[in-house]
């Protein structure tokens, strides 16, 4: 059963439970009121049975013709009260006849007693109409005596339903409550065996896979969301063992690979270099000491030779300080770029004190990434803002930050030639030049390191530029400080 279906169910069942307390309070509830109106009802009998007696009392007494019509006039409220039937049990139903019986039978005792009254005065034996009249007072008075002694009993009939519905409505509240206590003890008992426990265990899983133990298994086994989650932890982790066996293996791969292209810079730098110097060494040596014998096609034969063999030396350093680039392991720190800035230039005006550059380098300037690598990439873009500014009439290079499009990039630009746009995505490239080597010498391959060294720190790296009108290159970094 899925934890959908578990929790419509838990829904239905206290919803159901809710309904049903609350149907018993309102049962409970009702019972209170009825037993209200009966009590309501026998203290309205009682007070008609008082008006009535003291009516009576005081046509007893005084004999008025006023009393005698208050007492009509109660029968008659009291008649009506007596046909209501609130009443539901039997005891109640025959003490509620017997009061109609009996307050019929003091109604046509009160007007006997009346009648005699009036025949008073045409019988000439006045003590016996005085004994028939006590006698015809005494079962009025003992009638409605009764019927007030019936009437609390009723009072004490529908007091006692009221506590025993008030009763009921305690139990019923009382019973609601610990059902609601129980549903709830239940379902948090279930929520903790059927999900937070399994939680739990998936939380653990992923620790101990977070902590390398990719051998963990879950296996909960239930045939819910969870379980089914469990089982597809289960086949990630064994995913993920794979993948990584085989990550192992390639990394195992990748560093022998890594070892031969090192034993092979080694043996480039090495076995090249040598014949390389050969070829320069014997050229220069053949321009001493056989020049003269030379014409000027030989002697421009051995400068191109020598020229040739040099520029690939350069070449091959290039080569490898791109190699060592992508290999070099990164330690990212805070870096002041506007010293390293001036550092740079200060040496650029050192190797040629003849040239006046203008140099606008924004104060604290910083970035977090390899000093080393960072370094490396400055020199490339100053040195060629540098060489492609050496044709200007003013020359100004520019280092600085810029926020575009919310990434903070910093930037080195310049006045010089310049390129076309349409050719900017070549010149990333390793060996990819815009100029020809007698226009402006060079290996074409420092942007290609700056790119290199930008992407090992996680950024990217564009240019904008104008013929006759300068370029400025931009790079981002991810600024994460690596301990």
């Amino acid at each position: 059963m899925n934890i959908s279906t578990k929790g419509w169910l838990a829904t239905t069942t206290a919803l159901v439970s809710i309904s049903l307390i609350a149907t018993m309070i309102w049962w409970a509830n009702a019972e209170v009121v009825d037993a209200h109106g009966q009590r309501r009802q026998t203290m309205e009998l009682a007070r008609s049975l008082t008006g009535l007696r003291l009516v009576t009392y005081e046509y007893i007494l005084h004999r008025q013709d006023r009393a005698r019509q208050q007492e009509k006039t109660a029968t008659a409220r009291l008649t009506n009260l007596l046909a209501q039937n609130p009443f539901q049990d039997a005891e109640q139903h025959r003490i509620l006849l017997d009061l109609r019986q009996r307050n019929a039978a003091s109604h046509r005792l009160f007007e006997e007693l009346v009648t005699s009254d009036q025949s008073e005065s045409y019988d000439g034996d006045a003590l016996a109409i005085r004994r028939y009249e006590d006698q015809l007072t005494n079962r009025l008075l003992m009638l409605q005596q009764e019927n007030v002694a019936d009437t609390f009993r009723l009072t004490d009939f529908a007091t006692e339903r009221i506590n025993a519905a008030q009763q009921r409505v305690v139990w019923v509240i009382g019973g609601g409550l610990a059902l609601i206590a129980l549903a709830t003890a239940g379902a948090a008992w279930l929520i903790n065996r059927n999900v937070l426990v399994p939680i739990a265990r998936l939380e653990q899983a992923t620790r101990e896979v977070a902590g390398g133990n990719w051998n963990y298994q879950l296996d909960i086994g239930t045939r819910d969301e969870v379980g089914e989650m469990s089982r597809n932890f289960d086949a990630m982790t064994h995913s993920l063992r794979t993948s990584f066996a085989q990550i192992e293996r390639s990394n195992h791969e990748l560093a022998a690979l890594n070892q031969e292209i090192e034993a092979f810079s080694y043996s480039v730098s090495h076995d090249l270099r040598g014949p390389l110097r050969s070829m320069d060494g014997f050229s220069q040596a053949l321009l001493e000491d056989y020049g003269d014998r030379l014409d000027d096609e030989g002697k421009d034969s051995l400068n191109r030779i020598r020229a040739a063999s040099q520029r690939m030396g350069r070449l091959i350093d290039e080569l490898l300080g791109l190699s060592r680039v992508t290999r070099a392991e990164l330690r990212v720190k805070v870096v002041n770029l506007s010293e390293l800035a001036r550092e740079i230039a200060e040496s650029l005006e050192q190797q040629q004190p003849d040239r006046r550059v203008q140099w606008a380098i924004e104060d604290n300037l910083t970035v977090q990434a390899d000093k080393a690598l960072i370094q490396i990439a400055m020199q490339n873009l100053l040195e060629n803002a540098w060489k492609f500014t050496s044709k200007t009439a003013e020359p100004v290079i520019r280092v600085g930050t810029v926020d575009q499009d919310g990434e903070k990039a910093w930037f080195v630009g310049d006045n010089g030639v310049g390129f076309d746009m349409a050719y900017a995505d070549r010149l990333f490239g390793a060996f990819q030049r815009l100029h020809h080597e007698t226009e402006f010498p060079g290996t074409g391959i420092g942007l290609a390191i700056v790119q290199r060294i930008v992407r090992r720190h996680e950024g990217r790296t564009w240019v904008h530029a104008e013929p006759d009108r300068g370029a400025t290159f931009f790079f981002s970094i991810k600024e994460t400080v690596h301990e």
